[in-house]
């Protein structure tokens, strides 16, 4: 045959190969520019809809006019609080990005030489400022009266995150990242090579437990998502990131790099099961866990993402562990609470995901043997 008969009959046996595969390649060719135009799209823009708790100890007409004009143009959520103690407590665990405290007699000469109280979290420093640029706006023109013209002073306190820079920032959703990655693309490459090779039909033949097989494999793709993340921290730190929370922080660190890969290892696994061919198993990886580094805030925070994507950040194990890991390379600390339900949080990933794993792997075992 001619070079260009032959081009065409191997080309022709790929198209077939593609609609064999039509739905995924379909969903693998849409959902990445999809994805791109969503997130990346949203840089540029300015954070919507940001919780802020305030404080209000005057409850004068002056200081309502002030917050209500916090919530004109749905940049910012008010969380209106008693005291200040519930509010930085709020703070300090991340539910809100900024704390205002509008002292007692901020209404009176109408609001003109008063000041307010603004505590900043900068470790998400697209909100924080969002919050610092409303609120010095706002201040400018509320109490400007036609009897007394003035101004209202901001006293403005970055409780965390003043000293970070933004590189800190990036590294710590980089760290999860490649944790999830390291973790997809060994633990179940080496079920999939087993099978190929025949070793998976060997072992089963043995009277060895199928969860054994499938934990080794688990914990292996573990360690190997441990060492890409720790180098991904060394490079991180030779190239200007700081861990705040020193030594402790370090510790913490580890673990949540572990239950991320002990959830995503176990999550290749059942991908691995069901795919069983290495380029489904490829895309099933590609269209999963990309979308949920992004999703969980590891570059594009998730306050400039659309809202109907929000449910899907609210349910995304990587938006926890993104927010721990940043807690403590930034703010310098992590809440016990905080860690806490973060690790419940990724455990029950891990566990959900070998729940699946191990029964995806028990039905297409007994197809092999």
């Amino acid at each position: 045959m001619s070079l260009l008969g032959d081009t065409y009959t191997l080309l022709l046996r790929e198209l077939l190969i593609f609609r064999k595969n039509l739905v995924p390649n379909i969903m693998r060719s849409l959902i990445f520019p999809l994805l791109f135009i969503l997130l990346l799209g949203s840089f540029g823009s300015m954070p919507k809809n940001v919780p802020v708790a305030v404080v209000n100890y005057d409850n004068g007409l002056v200081s309502t006019s002030f917050i209500n004009a916090l919530e004109s143009g749905g940049s910012i959520n008010v969380m209106a609080q008693t005291t200040q103690q519930q509010a930085m407590n709020l703070l300090s665990h991340g539910t809100v990005s900024a704390v205002i405290v509008i002292p007692a007699g901020f209404s009176q000469h109408g609001g003109a030489g008063s000041k307010v109280y603004l505590y900043l979290d900068n470790s998400q420093p697209q909100s924080a400022s969002v919050v610092s640029a409303k609120v010095d706006a706002i201040a400018a023109e509320t109490g400007i009266t036609a009897a007394n013209a003035g101004t209202v002073s901001v006293s403005t306190d970055y409780v965390y995150g003043a000293g970070s820079n933004y590189i800190s920032f990036v590294v710590g959703g980089l760290l999860v990242m490649v944790a999830a990655f390291g973790a997809v693309f060994t633990a179940g490459f080496t079920l999939l090579s087993d099978r190929q090779l025949g070793n998976l039909k060997a072992f089963l033949t043995t009277p060895i437990n199928q969860f054994a097989i499938l934990l080794s494999k688990i914990l292996y793709g573990t360690f190997q998502s441990f060492l890409s993340a720790l180098i991904g921290f060394i490079v991180g730190i030779l190239y200007g990131a700081t861990v705040a929370a020193g030594a402790v922080g370090a510790v913490e660190l580890i673990w949540i790099i572990f239950l991320v890969g002990l959830g995503f290892s176990a999550m290749a696994m059942a991908f691995a099961s069901i795919a069983k061919q290495l380029q489904n198993y490829a895309m099933m990886a590609q269209t999963t866990v990309m979308p949920l580094s992004f999703l969980g805030g590891a570059f594009v925070p998730v306050t400039l993402l659309p809202s109907f994507l929000l449910p899907i950040v609210a349910v995304n194990p990587l938006t926890y562990a993104v927010n721990a890991m940043r807690d403590v390379m930034i703010k310098g600390f992590l809440p016990v609470a905080t860690l806490f339900y973060t690790s419940v949080i990724l455990l029950v990933f891990a566990g959900i995901m070998m729940v699946l794993a191990l029964f995806f792997f028990r039905k297409t075992s007994n197809q092999i043997s």
